[in-house]
């Protein structure tokens, strides 16, 4: 019985040790129907305690076999000194071979994307707000998407 309770600390350990690199980390699941509508935004507002140089990622969640190669997005950022800043990309979805470029577990996957790498973060509240820019009623097999800050 010791055995089995100091492998689930263990266990529990490595897991947090995992994620002690996420300075912030939200993901947002709540779509209808897995659809995510066209111009449909989320917002992300964090605040950071410190100054840090960390990564800003985006994580896109979708259905294996995802049937769209990319996906037109847009994400505003607004800093703590009131500046904006629009970035507006075309994530890949697949490869030039046609293949998930997301980590896949079933029908389940997960892709990450670096929006900023090794950016000098003030102290102070953010918001990310990323928009659905794709050229139809609804972008279909959507999971989630969410921000993240990893150091």
């Amino acid at each position: 019985m010791k055995i089995k309770i100091s492998l689930l600390f263990l266990v529990l350990f490595l897991l947090q040790s995992c994620n002690e690199s996420a300075i912030y980390r939200n993901f947002d699941s709540n779509f209808d129907n897995n659809r995510w509508p066209s111009n449909d935004s989320r917002t992300f507002s964090f605040t950071l305690e410190k100054e840090e140089n960390a990564n800003l990622v985006l994580h896109f969640g979708h259905i294996y076999d995802f049937q769209f190669e990319s996906i037109p997005l847009e994400v505003n950022m607004t800093y703590p000194d009131g500046n904006k800043e629009t970035i507006s990309l075309d994530l890949k979805v697949k490869n030039e071979k046609g293949e998930d470029m997301a980590d896949c577990s079933g029908d389940v996957c997960d892709l990450y994307y670096n929006l900023k790498s090794n950016f000098h973060f003030q102290k102070g509240n953010y918001k990310v707000v990323i928009t659905n820019k794709f050229n139809s009623a609804y972008l279909p097999n959507v999971l989630g998407v969410g921000v993240q800050i990893i150091k």
